[in-house]
């Protein structure tokens, strides 16, 4: 039967609003199906068509290139879409460019609603920020120091470094996805933070090869300078481990495995330099003052429960198929009795200038004697990583305090770096520690007896003798005034033994009696 109105010669509306949705209906399951066939769907042609059409001219490239890169497919971002923004962020860019990129990628962020989305703009965000110049680094801190102003106020705010109140809830697996996207974040927040901190992690090579045998700049640092950037680069390791993904719904997905090759390229950067500044910190460790050392036995304490979780992070990523093949190295953490060492030192150790302790304090670093011990057997120290198998003894912990003329000896802990003379003549840590043994304090039974203090409770001017004798009779003794006294013995016995001499007592009675004079009760 015709449905067409007579009049206007068109359908009904009710049947043109079931038409309308049949065809969006079935255009998204036409999207569906080309996501799962693993091509780009007409959604993202039709975007990024309209986005060529309505971008500026001289930033036309840039729009298209991020809306290709952060399309919908569930995998990681094309490699030609990136190489067009990297030649956009090289070194000596257009500081043009370079700011619309980053507003580009911001809004980017702000408008998106998808976890594929979300996840791959920050994957691009990453290639970016380890290959490019300074203009692409100097506008990423400076948008991070007005997110961070603006986060005080609003917690809530979504932006470029502030995902946290984000999430994707179509489904069960986007909202885990949308969690382990969060967590990415503030990963790459942290490194946005810490660019100009610590040493900068694309100047490091990754791998077994010539140059990441050679030692990092965290090797040569001074005492300040060690206490100020170690933490800094453990709280990004403790970023970069959150990361970790647990279930075969991250592990299967080409977006996040796109995410964990970067960050596990990042994890062989970061783990030489904290194990290279846990050397260092090894090496100044007995000559810092207290406050120093506590904070550098929390670090090392952190270094080694993080060398445990980024052990357990290697073998998990072992088993995922994309990693199988992947050779990860194998972390050892020192002993726990250096450990024990490095407390009792902590400890004991000086105060810093205006603490409690006067002599140790005013006692330059350099001039402070190592920390005393008793010899102890040689043992073999093998010259390896701090975190793949060093298990060298530690010095033992000062009883008594340090001579002041004493020369500084060589911390034998310098093996790690170059082995000095007094290092390589000593077997063990011990040996190189080692100083001449302090005589200890005499115990009470060889104190003689003159010495020993006085135990007769009655106070004199002397100490009393030996063994109390009643007095000779002899010439007399003089007071504490000058005057002659005779020597008297005292006879307890017979005091104990006489008659009681009641007093008189202001109230009336005798003392200790009642009020009537009445002496009180046997």
């Amino acid at each position: 039967r015709d449905a067409r109105s007579p009049e206007t010669g068109r359908p009904p509306l009710y049947l043109e609003a079931q038409a309308l949705t049949a065809d969006a209906a079935m255009s998204s399951k036409m999207a569906k199906m080309m996501d799962r066939a693993g091509k780009t769907s007409i959604f993202d042609h039709g975007k990024a068509y309209y986005v060529a059409q309505t971008a500026p001219a001289e930033f036309k490239h840039i729009c298209v290139a991020v809306e290709k890169a952060t399309n919908s497919d569930v995998c990681g971002p094309k490699e030609k879409h990136v190489q067009t923004l990297l030649e956009v962020v090289r070194r000596g860019a257009s500081i043009a460019d370079v700011t619309f990129l980053v507003k580009y990628l911001n809004r980017q962020i702000v408008d998106c609603a998808r976890w594929q989305t979300m996840l791959k703009t920050h994957v691009l965000l990453h290639r970016l920020l380890h290959n490019s110049g300074d203009e692409f680094k100097d506008q990423l801190k400076r948008m991070q120091k007005w997110v961070e102003e603006d986060r005080a106020s609003d917690s809530r705010i979504k932006c470029m470094f502030s995902i946290r109140n984000w999430r994707d809830d179509s489904s069960v697996d986007a909202n885990e996805l949308s969690q382990w996207t969060r967590s990415y974040a503030s990963y790459l927040e942290e490194c946005v933070v810490n660019l100009d901190k610590i040493p900068r992690l694309e100047q490091l090579a990754a791998g077994s090869g010539q140059q990441s045998s050679q030692p990092t700049e965290m090797r040569g640092i001074d005492e300040t300078a060690l206490m100020e950037k170690l933490p800094r680069i453990q709280n990004l390791m403790r970023r970069l481990l959150e990361c970790e993904a647990v279930n075969s719904n991250l592990t299967t997905n080409d977006a996040v495995i796109a995410g964990v090759s970067l960050l596990l390229k990042d994890s062989f950067k970061l783990y030489r330099l904290v194990n290279d500044g846990i050397i260092r910190l090894i090496d100044v460790f007995f000559t810092m003052t207290k406050l120093h050392a506590v904070k550098a036995l929390d670090a090392y304490k952190r270094a080694t429960q993080q060398g445990d979780d980024l052990e357990r992070l290697f073998r998990s990523c072992n088993s995922w198929p994309s990693f199988r093949d992947t050779k990860f190295p194998h972390i050892e953490n020192p002993p726990n009795s250096f450990m024990q060492t490095m407390e009792e030192y902590a400890r004991t150790a000086p105060v810093e200038e205006g603490g409690g302790s006067v002599a140790a304090a005013n006692v330059p670093v350099q001039q402070r004697a190592p920390v005393p011990g008793p010899p102890a057997p040689a043992r073999q120290m093998p010259l390896e990583d701090l975190m793949g198998g060093f298990t060298a003894p530690a010095p033992a912990v000062q009883t008594s305090p340090p001579a002041l003329h004493q020369p500084q000896q060589v911390s034998p802990l310098s093996n790690f770096a170059s082995a000095g003379n007094a290092v390589m003549a000593a077997n063990s840590l011990v040996d190189a520690f080692a100083a001449p043994a302090q005589h200890s304090s005499p115990s009470p039974a060889a104190v003689p007896q003159q010495h020993r203090p006085a135990m007769d409770p009655a106070p004199a001017a002397q100490p009393p003798p030996q063994q109390q004798q009643p007095p000779a009779a002899g010439p007399p003794s003089s007071d504490m005034f000058g005057m002659e006294k005779p020597a008297m013995a005292m006879d307890l016995n017979a005091l104990y033994d006489a008659p009681q001499v009641q007093a008189s007592n202001p109230f009336g009675g005798a003392r200790g009696g009642g009020g009537d004079g009445t002496p009180p009760p046997p």
